[in-house]
């Protein structure tokens, strides 16, 4: 273990008594980085709150974020302070303003008060004393000037001054404050010698309040400049210990060497002492096990046990690849979700649970039967969490939904398959969980519900689908690869209907899915295939869906499709307007036309068109339901892309049109449309037949589709005489582009 040397520069951020705080507005978006965890340290530890800083973080250094309480860190507590010594004469919004904020009051420059007297003569010192101990800091001053960041020691006649009120004050709060000033001037003018004196001669006097437990770390700040670690890390340990606030500076201050060194600092500590070195240890090195086993034999209701065993549960849970389900081996150690616990650690904690020693009995067989459920062993575990039932306070609503948890936990680790009603017994339960919120828990330290939510439906997704029932494995766990199954939207429509068991009413209530969605998804697929019959009998079954009014006309074409802003300011409203069911029913009567040879030219592009419409290209976004809806191209799900993307019963009857054409006027427009079909089956080819459906984005294929690299347009160039063919050239440039090439 290295020394690490800290400079008196890190000490003005961390001791400095009084800061003239100011406000800092962060800009935040949210973003998932909660590790899975179903151990919440704040429900687990007493005293939580007193520790919550050093629970533990994948992600930073300490618990949710790192420690950037420097400038505020004793506000609310100084404040309150002097509250109490003014005898309500201040407010504490006065206070603060005057002390913290350095503002002007007039409540305290009107004030005959001899207690305000006093804190105003004090505050003014003690901002003397900040503008040496608090210079601001340029983060790249070592740029443009590496001299420009050494901080100003105080000045001798300003420590002369802190010492001279100390010295001339009587009242025992005030000199407690002017004690703390002289030392915080001492430290700053870089004065070892006289600041050990003058500690030397208030220490007998000093109440151990916070401002002493600060002043040790002053003190502690000198030890490191001389390089006397072990000392510098006993005075840590007195602060760890006293003063909750201070635990982060504590954390990252102490300072390692070797094992001799560490030894050392060990004969001199005193049990305590001893007990916080430790639990620092472990927090810097994440030695765990060695710090445990030599708390417990120092002092076993040692409250910083707990919270050891509680970062080495959430570290190791950390290390798992999933919470729920049977031990797994694995060639990767990451896909390994058992990686297994040294066996000395595993008989420690369970060692240390049944001797019942410690200050929180419940705590520890909750441990010791949630790692015995990771080796595989549930029915010792389930004998665990019983001796913990029996250790939980009677009310304690809180402990006894966490056991409640771990041992549904450890209930679905068990099951390896469906097979009888294994699953069907754990309904209860899992309706319970899956009623709890799981956003607040990190942030608010509440119950850690969100892991066991998504694990155990993504597990029990696994074992119905090796059950044969693909339709629960999707409702527990939504992907495109599982509604691209055949057969599985119809025994999705089955179960959504009809829920037989317990079990499948609970899926059906959590699935956001109905069955008249994808009997709108079935309608859908039927209107892709021309079975116009088949799509309106199930679009009648869709609900709202199939009775939601389409705000274009669907019988309408344009040369450019409505992702073109320059089309969809011509998109106007439809006088009439369609539902899906309608349109359909239009539809039928424009193919009867078709097939009785009336007006075949004008039925067809009519049919053609609201065909066209119905796709992503076109105008009556239909299709952009919660099942189907994609904003962009490359996320419209798999099992939808062929329906959603491409067209070619539009192009059937666009065909039909041209060979009904009587002019070239109408067989340029014909051929365009038709042309449109392919080009957009042409956008799709990277994609089409994925066989992991992976609706992977067509931006990122390496070789994208290059329609001027087809004959499409070909055609069209035929009716070169047209207004339609120059109306095209004007409006397309993909077709004047492939115009241009096929005239060099």
């Amino acid at each position: 273990m290295k020394a690490k040397r800290i400079s008196l520069r890190t000490w003005c951020a961390v001791f400095s008594a009084i800061l003239i705080s100011t406000g800092l507005a962060w800009a935040c978006f949210y973003m998932d980085f909660d590790p899975p965890s179903n151990f919440s340290p704040e429900l687990m530890m007493r005293d939580a709150e007193a520790y919550r800083p050093l629970f533990y973080d994948p992600n930073t250094t300490f618990y949710n974020g790192h420690d950037d309480q420097h400038p505020r860190r004793f506000n609310e507590e100084v404040t309150n302070d002097w509250y109490d010594f003014l005898d309500g004469k201040l407010t504490r919004e006065q206070i603060a303003a005057f002390m913290l904020e350095g503002k002007k009051v007039a409540a305290i420059a009107n004030s005959s008060s001899p207690k305000v007297k006093a804190f105003e003569r004090f505050v003014r010192l003690a901002h003397q004393v900040d503008n040496y101990a608090c210079t601001p800091i340029d983060p790249w001053s070592y740029y443009n000037n590496p001299q420009s960041d050494t901080p100003k020691k105080t000045s001798e006649e300003l420590v002369k001054e802190a010492i001279r009120d100390y010295r001339a004050e009587t009242n025992a709060f005030l000199k407690n404050r002017y004690a703390f000033q002289a030392l915080k001037a001492l430290f700053y003018a870089g004065n070892r010698d006289a600041f050990e004196r003058f500690f030397s001669e208030v220490e007998p006097d000093m109440p151990r309040n916070t401002l002493y437990y600060r002043a040790l770390g002053y003190r502690a700040g000198f030890y490191i400049e001389v390089k006397d670690f072990c000392n510098a890390n006993l005075l840590y340990a007195e602060v760890f210990n006293h003063v909750p606030a201070m635990r982060p500076v504590a954390a990252t201050s102490l300072t390692l060497q070797d094992e001799k060194q560490w030894e050392q600092c060990l004969r001199a500590a005193s049990p305590e002492q001893k007990t916080a070195l430790w639990a620092l240890l472990a927090f810097r090195t994440g030695d765990n096990d060695r710090a445990i086993r030599s708390i417990y034999q120092i002092r076993p209701k040692d409250p910083l046990l707990s919270l050891l065993v509680i970062r080495f549960i959430n570290e190791n849970e950390d290390s798992r690849w999933s919470l729920i389900g049977p031990p797994t081996k694995d060639a990767d150690p990451k896909a390994n979700r058992m990686k297994e616990i040294p066996r000395e650690t595993f008989d420690l904690i369970r060692r240390i649970a049944t001797e019942e020693k410690t200050e929180n009995p419940f705590l520890w067989y909750a441990a010791a039967g949630y790692i015995t459920s990771w080796s595989g062993d549930y029915d010792g575990a389930n004998s665990l969490y019983d001796k913990a039932a029996g250790q939980m306070k009677a009310g304690n609503k809180e402990a006894a939904d966490q056991l409640r948890l771990l041992r549904l936990v450890n209930a679905l680790s068990r099951i390896t398959e469906v097979k009888g009603d294994n699953v069907e017994r754990l309904t209860e339960e899992l309706r319970w969980l899956y009623k709890q919120n799981s956003y607040p828990e990190y942030w608010e330290g509440g119950m850690r519900y969100k892991t066991a939510i998504t694990q155990s439906a993504t597990y029990l997704s696994t074992l119905y689908a090796k059950a044969g029932r693909p339709e629960l494995a999707e409702m527990l766990d939504h992907s495109s690869e599982k509604i691209a199954q055949p057969g599985v939207v119809d025994k999705l429509i089955a179960v959504l209907e009809n829920p037989r068991t317990p079990m499948e009413k609970l899926i059906v209530d959590m699935y956001p899915y109905t069955a008249e969605e994808f009997y709108f998804y079935k309608a859908l697929q039927a209107l892709h295939a021309d079975q116009l019959i088949e799509a309106e009998a199930l679009m009648k079954k869709a609900g709202k869906q199939g009775m939601t009014e389409i705000y274009t006309n669907p019988f309408n074409d344009y040369i450019l499709d409505p992702l073109d802003a320059h089309t969809r300011k011509h998109i106007k409203e439809a006088k009439v307007k369609y539902t899906p069911i309608t349109l359909i029913q239009k539809m039928r009567e424009g193919e009867a036309k078709i097939a009785r040879g009336e007006e075949v030219y004008n039925n067809s592009l009519l049919v053609g068109n609201a065909f066209y419409n119905l796709s992503f290209y076109g105008t009556s976004d239909i299709w952009r339901v919660p099942l189907l809806n994609a904003s962009i191209f490359e996320l419209v799900p798999c099992y939808a892309q062929e329906m959603v993307m491409t067209s070619p019963a539009a192009k059937k009857y666009y065909r039909m049109a041209l060979k009904a054409a009587t002019t070239d006027e109408q067989r340029a427009k014909a051929v365009f449309l038709s042309i449109k079909c392919d080009r957009n089956d042409c956008y799709l080819g990277p994609i089409r037949g994925r066989a992991l459906c992976d609706n992977q984005r067509y931006m990122n294929q390496s070789t994208p589709p290059n329609w001027l690299d087809r004959d499409g347009f070909g055609e069209l160039m035929r009716y070169a005489n047209t207004q339609y063919y120059r109306d095209v050239i004007r409006e397309c440039g993909y077709f004047r582009l492939y115009v241009a090439k096929h005239k060099r």
